[in-house]
């Protein structure tokens, strides 16, 4: 775009073909939707609108940031969240021109507040943990925001400016299950959780049905609880009666920790020993998977380097917004303890 003396409002508005209200609004900080405040700003820059020629020459990464926390829970109340916040106050302090905001948004109907939310702050971008309400989020997506998530829905592909951070699951779980398949002779294993909770509890029961097929072995999923996340999980006694009502197998695979420590618990009250009786394996690495009576096996993830990679991927996305969506996956280790 050439330059001339002085640039104007309706200048800017003509070389983009957007009226001069919304020209206006953009650069004065009022709400437009982000993709259109990037244009607007980039084109203020281009062609020398007052002092905009300046910020050409500065580092963006360099500049505030308004980052929110998204999430549906209360986070400081769940240990592995505790951890995973804490890896992204421990970035925050690399970077002193970054504030770090919170929403929690607990029912869908919030939506419409969140968005006035992220309009009034100014938001650059957003990081979502345990958001996976299929209706949500592409909502979210669309609002045109930086997006990092922590984990991501399952039966959904949408295109947009976000990328998705995970834990390893899938070669950790099958390996393990082959494992014990090939030698301790294991024949029958179960699922334990929602697997359609979200893309890691899938890739978790995928991992130990892949296993069995790897080994020639009919996965019958009479041995495995997949009910949907409104069963009380928690709930020892709950899981007892429902464990009551099928058949054993000879290992439990449970999508995290917190599900397999009272799936011991369900098996205790059913008289029936761990391992003894029935081995179960968990995953996350909860401290107080350590010290449960029997210490669980788990797979460790690095829950601080989750909480730093959430943020460094967000401050990429922020910097490049056009870059394609990124699948980013930190290695996970199995852990053996005494219920395997």
């Amino acid at each position: 775009m050439a330059k001339k003396e002085r640039i104007t409002v309706q200048d800017i508005a003509d070389a983009l073909g957007l009226s001069r209200n919304t020209i206006s609004k953009a650069l004065n900080g009022q709400y437009v939707p982000p993709r259109t405040r990037e244009r607007v700003l980039s084109a203020a820059i281009e062609m020398g609108y007052k002092s905009y020629g300046t910020i050409a020459n500065s580092d963006p990464s360099d500049r505030h940031k308004r980052i929110v926390l998204l999430t549906s829970k209360h986070l400081m109340t769940m240990t592995f969240f505790l951890h995973l916040v804490r890896g992204i106050e421990f970035m925050l302090d690399e970077h002193e021109n970054i504030e770090l905001l919170q929403f929690t948004a607990t029912k869908t109907s919030f939506f419409d507040r969140l968005v006035d939310y992220l309009h009034e702050n100014k938001v650059d971008g957003i990081i979502c943990i345990e958001l996976f309400r299929a209706d949500y989020v592409p909502r979210l997506i669309t609002l045109g925001y930086p997006i990092v998530f922590f984990d991501f829905p399952i039966y959904l592909s949408v295109s947009g400016n976000y990328d998705v951070v995970l834990s390893e699951s899938f070669p950790s779980v099958k390996n393990f299950c082959l494992s014990l398949i090939r030698e301790r002779n294991l024949r029958t294993f179960g699922f334990v959780g929602d697997y359609t909770h979200c893309t890691s509890f899938y890739e978790r029961f995928l991992a130990m049905r892949e296993a069995m097929f790897l080994a020639g072995l009919p996965l019958d999923t009479n041995y495995s609880f997949i009910e949907k996340d409104s069963f009380p999980y928690g709930n020892s006694q709950e899981l007892a009666k429902a464990l009551a009502a099928s058949p054993l197998p000879e290992c439990f695979v449970c999508a995290n920790d917190t599900i397999a420590m009272n799936v011991i618990k369900a098996l205790a009250l059913l008289r029936k020993k761990v391992p003894r009786d029935i081995l179960v394996s968990g995953f996350d690495n909860l401290p107080e998977s350590k010290n449960f009576d029997p210490p669980l096996t788990t797979f460790n993830v690095d829950k601080s380097g989750l909480g730093k990679m959430l943020l460094t991927t967000l401050l990429d996305r922020i910097n490049h917004p056009h870059q394609k969506t990124k699948f980013i996956y930190l290695q996970s280790k199995q852990i053996t303890r005494q219920t395997t």
